[in-house]
């Protein structure tokens, strides 16, 4: 065999290669289908939100407050119980801003929630000392 891959007979001899681009390929396909589902992920729980005709808000800047009709909070992703609320909120709000720059609250609960349960959060809220807190709507369909 002589150094230009050629065989005694003049054959072309094959040169074992990994080829990348279908691999390229299928990592650029899953980026795009993260990249889009990515922002759906945050707003997963199903709620049943009132519906409001100026409602604008953008949760994702700040932490969202979700109270279930089963009793259960979640805070941002984090599920807890109503009676550990408290405690949670203040360990997680404490620790959002840095040099006490806090973040707004987002209050959202279904209108089948009980009035008592939202209004019970609302007062946590404002004994963790929230000053920015918003409630969230859907907008309405006309």
């Amino acid at each position: 065999m002589n150094l230009q891959g050629r065989s005694k007979e003049g054959d072309l001899q094959q040169m074992p290669e990994i080829n990348v681009v279908p691999l390229i390929d299928v990592f650029l396909v899953l980026l795009v289908i993260f990249m889009i589902t990515a922002p759906v992920i945050k707003t997963a729980i199903d709620m049943g939100l009132p519906q409001a005709e100026t409602a604008t808000a953008d949760p994702s800047q700040g932490i969202t407050v979700k109270i279930l009709q089963d009793g259960t909070v979640w805070i941002d992703e984090e599920r807890v119980s109503l009676q550990a609320f408290p405690s949670r909120f203040r360990d997680i709000y404490s620790n959002t801003g840095p040099g006490g720059d806090f973040q707004p609250v987002f209050l959202a609960a279904g209108e089948e929630v009980p009035y008592g349960t939202v209004v019970a959060v609302l007062d946590e809220l404002r004994a963790a000392g929230v000053a920015d807190l918003g409630l969230l709507t859907q907008k309405e369909n006309r």
